[in-house]
């Protein structure tokens, strides 16, 4: 019988192989991060020139509406970094959303304007 406070070592070893398991687990998730990784080195300025230079350093297919980034900056990013983590640095502080399709492709979503923004659009126009 075993006494209070005092594991079995079956359980002992049980809890082991679990411990073990999470951390190659945990280590192996942050290798294919690290794998991932690709250097980076998009300047800052006006938006769509950027995301050229970002879809050629990255490999990454990645649609978007010219009329989207009409008029959008960028801070750029530079180092080494993952494609997805370096496109959301590329977009910080703009109204672009990204949505990875079925096919691996990611698009860049702008979202609809609000009844506010679109009707001071419409003053602007007159």
């Amino acid at each position: 019988m075993n006494r209070i406070g005092r594991q079995n070592p079956i359980l002992r070893a049980a809890m082991a192989r679990r411990h073990l398991a999470l951390g190659l687990g945990c280590a192996l998730i942050g290798g294919l991060a690290w794998a991932n990784a690709r250097d980076f080195d998009v300047g800052g300025g006006e938006l769509r020139p950027a995301l050229d230079v970002y879809i050629a350093q990255s490999g990454v297919q990645l649609i978007y509406k010219m009329e989207d980034v009409k008029g959008l900056s960028t801070r750029g990013v530079k180092g080494r970094i993952a494609p997805d983590a370096a496109l959301e640095r590329l977009l910080d502080g703009t109204r672009l959303r990204i949505r990875r399709g079925q096919d691996g492709a990611m698009v860049l979503i702008a979202p609809a304007p609000t009844a506010a923004a679109a009707a001071g659009a419409a003053e602007k126009k007159q």
